[in-house]
């Protein structure tokens, strides 16, 4: 059965999509066959707004309510819109991870319609340079999609109240140079543990 949202850590996390802008080999949704922590991530279709809005109950209950899933939900930004705007009505507290080429996916500057409805945006960064984060990620515009996510980034800063950058501690992988790049763009860096067992 498709899990379109489940609790973790105090949180509520939505999946709506397991349409991504990367494929890294690293992500847990390859590793882990598409399960994270006892639920089935992968969608056989995607839900709706009000399905994911009927699956969340009381916003005030979580710290947050994360877009978070098995692809980037950035995709999506009608639904997203539809759901954040009912969120906030309801008193609750919005953040969405995403790769940070929304942008570049949709072919124009999507982040003013986020403004007011996305309180947290966390923008995923694992690579210092196009060429390393192209053969990191395997992004959908190889090694411009680097350039493409740090003006994510700053514009992210003129719509979004917080705006963070992380990185994953796999092995191999000198995260203090994103860390640098996320101090110089004036935004918070936020190292993510890198999973390897099945939760």
């Amino acid at each position: 059965m498709n899990t379109i949202s489940y609790v973790f850590v105090g949180n509520l996390y939505l999946n709506i999509t397991n349409r991504c802008t990367m494929a890294c080999p690293y992500c847990i949704k390859n590793k882990w066959n598409n399960n994270f922590n006892s639920n089935n991530l992968k969608l056989e279709k995607e839900p709706s707004a009000k399905e994911v809005i009927d699956s969340i109950g009381d916003p005030k209950k979580y710290k947050e309510i994360v877009f978070c899933g098995y692809g980037d939900a950035l995709i999506k930004m009608e639904e997203v819109k539809k759901i954040t705007k009912w969120i906030k009505e309801n008193g609750g507290t919005v953040r969405i991870n995403t790769a940070g080429l929304a942008n570049a996916y949709h072919g124009k500057n999507i982040l003013p319609e986020l403004k007011g409805l996305v309180d947290v945006i966390s923008i995923s960064l694992n690579g210092a340079n196009p060429e390393e984060h192209n053969r990191i990620n395997n992004p959908m515009l190889k090694e411009k999609s680097f350039d493409e996510i740090i003006k994510f980034v700053t514009e992210a800063k003129k719509y979004i109240s917080e705006v963070v950058v992380t990185a994953v501690e796999f092995p191999g992988f000198d995260t203090s140079k994103v860390q640098e790049i996320a101090d110089n763009l004036g935004v918070r860096f936020r190292l993510r543990p890198y999973l390897d067992d099945e939760k």
